[in-house]
């Protein structure tokens, strides 16, 4: 209950285009918080890109703006802390849309339903230094960015090659993903998305780009790009 109180408190302030918007919620379900949402009827960014004509870059472009938002909210930022394309809907007119705001972290909030250690995340997009002891942060976001980048323009999951837990620790810890090819990404991993991406997975969190880095890059991308 605490926890739901809490995403209800967080979600309710936040206004963005490329993040859902709450309508409210309900307890009339089972005794249970439900938090209602506009329907979203084009599903999750993964889903969406299953389809090849679908092209993720504008996506990706909409979900930096998402987690710009967030991370400059002034005076508290948000931390989404489970960045990956099932936890981005698409709108009807095709954008990006942050959502599942359940293990978010709110910097230095008053809110009475704060939870002083989230804990939390999809292990194929958690940054190493998270894999021991899961603790939300900007630079958690920006490698999930990177992975969720890769997931959508492969449209697989990072690291979708280990096949069991061990396998996929081992890979994780083992280095940054290998490049896909153009064939399966349909050459639209360009060399500068790829090192974005790159620069995202960087072992050390104080050397990945900053979320206003990442905007600033894919807007200059997108205005490149004929779609």
């Amino acid at each position: 209950m605490q926890r739901v109180l809490r995403e209800v408190h967080l979600w309710s302030k936040l206004r963005h285009q490329n993040v859902v918007p709450l309508l409210g919620f309900v307890t009339q379900f089972d005794l249970t918080i439900s938090i209602v949402s506009e329907w979203m009827h084009k599903g999750n960014a993964f889903e969406y890109v299953q389809n090849t004509d679908v092209d993720p870059r504008p996506l990706l472009q909409g979900i930096a703006n998402g987690l710009n938002y967030l991370h400059s909210r002034d005076p508290n930022p948000v931390y989404h802390g489970d960045l990956k394309g099932p936890n981005v809907l698409i709108s009807n007119d095709g954008h990006a849309l942050l959502t599942d705001f359940g293990l978010s972290y709110i910097v230095n909030s008053s809110c009475t339903f704060q939870v002083a250690e989230p804990r939390g995340g999809t292990l194929n997009w958690i940054a190493p230094e998270n894999l021991d002891d899961y603790k939300i942060s900007p630079e958690g976001d920006i490698w999930a960015f990177g992975m969720t980048a890769l997931e959508l323009f492969t449209r697989r999951r990072p690291f979708n090659e280990a096949q069991s837990l061990a396998a996929l620790l081992v890979r994780i810890l083992k280095g940054p993903p290998d490049r896909p090819t153009d064939e399966s990404t349909y050459s639209r991993l360009t060399d500068e998305w790829w090192d974005l991406c790159v620069s995202c997975w960087k072992r050390e969190p104080l050397r990945r780009p900053k979320i206003a880095y990442l905007v600033q890059k894919t807007d200059q991308m997108m205005a490149g790009v004929r779609l």
